[in-house]
């Protein structure tokens, strides 16, 4: 058959430290969206630390038509995707009392969304949240604080708890929602979807940090264009500044 009509996403894994813990769930999710839906779509597990030379992760990430990972290091690879491929950075829970909100950010890019923007790939983001970190399970909230912090020689949960060493869990739901209604849909070719449908397609769990699409008329003096040589749209999500 023709291997061109199959969408291939990499779902980014590491073996140290932010490992993805129930990376195979999401996995499964995609096999089914082939097996039952009969999309043309596979899902493969990526792992930079276990590549031999840049080479290879360049042959890699050049091959796959989205990348789905936790914020970090191993998704500045995204910029080996090709044009108009799509990237899913997983923004990482933080509650008020921990550093590092900037990473879970809506209302602008991310540290790491930085790179993306204003380029020719799709970026869009989606917050984790509690269940996502596989600690202090079953704690009341009022207890769940002392319980993340907790820093004895048998127990060192705050080291565990800091969003650079800590492990995660992912919902395989929302996973399978984006690849379904995002990256199988999307066209290689050919004139671009409206804004206003495509980002309809996501729940507001999602925000689209840097997204190809035909808003209709002229952007900031920007005479309309047939697609590729539109420009990237930018949809965040005002109302997280407010929140903070």
């Amino acid at each position: 058959g023709d291997t061109k009509e199959w969408k291939i996403v990499g779902l980014t894994q590491r073996t140290y430290r932010r490992t993805w813990l129930n990376l195979s769930e999401s996995i499964d999710a995609c096999d089914k969206l082939h097996n039952v839906s009969q999309h043309k779509v596979a899902c493969i597990e990526v792992n930079v630390e276990k590549t031999k030379s840049p080479m290879e992760q360049l042959l890699l990430h050049g091959k796959l038509d989205g990348l789905i990972g936790v914020h970090g290091a191993q998704m500045t690879q995204a910029i080996l995707l090709p044009r108009h491929a799509h990237v899913l950075e997983l923004l990482p829970w933080i509650p008020h009392y921990s550093r590092g909100k900037w990473v879970q950010r809506r209302s602008s890019p991310t540290p790491l969304g930085v790179i993306f923007h204003n380029t020719d790939l799709n970026h869009l983001g989606y917050s984790l949240v509690r269940d996502s970190v596989p600690l202090c399970e079953g704690e009341e909230e009022e207890n769940e604080k002392k319980c993340f912090l907790k820093r004895t020689r048998k127990a060192d949960n705050f080291k565990k708890f800091l969003w650079p060493r800590r492990n995660f869990n992912v919902n395989p739901e929302p996973i399978a929602q984006y690849i379904e209604k995002v990256v199988i849909p999307s066209a290689a070719s050919g004139d671009m979807t409206s804004c206003e449908e495509i980002t309809g397609r996501l729940d507001k769990r999602f925000v689209w940090y840097n997204i190809w699409c035909d808003d209709g008329g002229d952007n900031k003096g920007h005479e309309k264009r047939s697609f590729p040589y539109n420009y990237a749209k930018h949809f965040y999500d005002v109302e997280d500044e407010r929140r903070k």
